[in-house]
């Protein structure tokens, strides 16, 4: 080999070696102010991805569900929901809300979205009362979703409760998403009637029907004439479609509602002006008559072709009598 090609690969390796030294130059020079930012940098992002994993695991601990009553509701029914909250920290776990000037933050939030997938705006922010879970412990509450969002269309929605603690290490637990379907129902029946001096003196009774895919039940509803809102929407209880219900309006514009429920069970019904469900009771069919109402001149509304009974003595004493024949002889 000439001098030439030698000193060639000499002058390669020489380049090499000083390869190598500069890479340890660069892997050394970690605590050097000629790397602070990066140094920095690396600092920042390995906070960051402890505290993430911190959160994962603090999330782990509580967990939160929502279950909506039922998957289909008419328009302007009030949509209820459960959520219930496990702690799984070990510790007793203190759920307040906080208030930051006059605005106040409740622990207990929820979002909803529409069947486009938009979120829907809250009518107001609703502020939970404190709650207290003691470690693996479980806390439950039913929740009235359509007095926080307007609810009062057709479609479908979905909705997700959220859980704040406050603290030094502020967390936030979601729940899964509960769905649910509004739809319209049948009028069955129309009466107008007023209410002077109040906030709203026009109003109109609606009796309607509505299944929910599972059952048809009856509704009473208390309608603002001139806005065409509901004022009360309210679920009286299953319903059978064979006989068309009954409605009267008594001197003091109460609504009255006779209506089959049962193979052989009316229910007579009472519902105030604005919508509040007063009274109930239960009447059987006499034999070659068809029960009714009477409204006489004083305004009074009776049931008439049917006898009062109450179901539950009538559950008592057939399970008294199913207990004694039970008996051994």
């Amino acid at each position: 080999m000439d001098n030439f090609a030698l000193k060639r690969r000499k002058g390669a390796f020489d380049a090499f070696l000083k390869g190598r030294q500069s890479e340890e130059f660069f892997l050394c020079s970690w605590h050097s102010n000629r790397f602070t930012p990066f140094t920095a940098l690396m600092k920042s992002f390995l906070f960051l991805l402890l505290t993430a994993l911190s959160t994962f695991v603090a999330v782990g601990q509580v967990s939160i569900s929502l279950k909506v009553d039922r998957r289909q509701y008419l328009k302007y029914e009030p949509v209820t929901a459960i959520v219930t909250i496990t702690n799984r920290s070990g510790r007793e776990l203190d759920f307040t809300s906080k208030l930051e000037g006059t605005i106040a933050h409740s622990w207990l939030d929820f979002s909803m979205r529409d069947s486009g997938g938009r979120a829907m705006q809250k009518r107001h922010n609703k502020v939970f009362q404190r709650a207290v879970i003691p470690a693996g412990r479980s806390m439950s509450r039913r929740v009235n979703l359509s007095g926080m969002f307007g609810v009062a269309k057709v479609g479908n929605f979905a909705v997700t409760a959220h859980v704040r603690r406050p603290g030094v290490e502020e967390v936030s637990y979601t729940s899964n998403s509960g769905h649910f379907t509004v739809g319209g129902g049948s009028i069955l029946h129309s009466v107008p009637f007023g209410v002077p001096d109040s906030p709203y003196p026009r109003r109109k009774y609606n009796i309607v029907t509505f299944n929910d895919g599972n059952k048809t039940a009856i509704y009473s509803q208390v309608m603002d004439t001139n806005t065409g809102l509901s004022l009360s929407t309210y679920r009286l209880s299953e319903y059978l479609g064979f006989v068309k219900p009954l409605m009267a309006l008594d001197r003091q514009n109460q609504l009255h509602v006779l209506y089959l429920a049962g193979p052989e069970v009316f229910v007579h019904a009472t519902v105030d002006q604005d919508g509040k469900h007063t009274s109930t009771e239960y009447f059987k069919r006499v034999a070659g008559s068809k029960p009714r109402f009477v409204e006489f001149t004083d305004g009074q509304v009776v049931v008439a072709g049917a006898i009062k009974y109450d179901p539950e003595e009538e559950a008592k004493v057939a399970a008294k009598a199913r207990g004694a024949s039970e008996r051994p002889e």
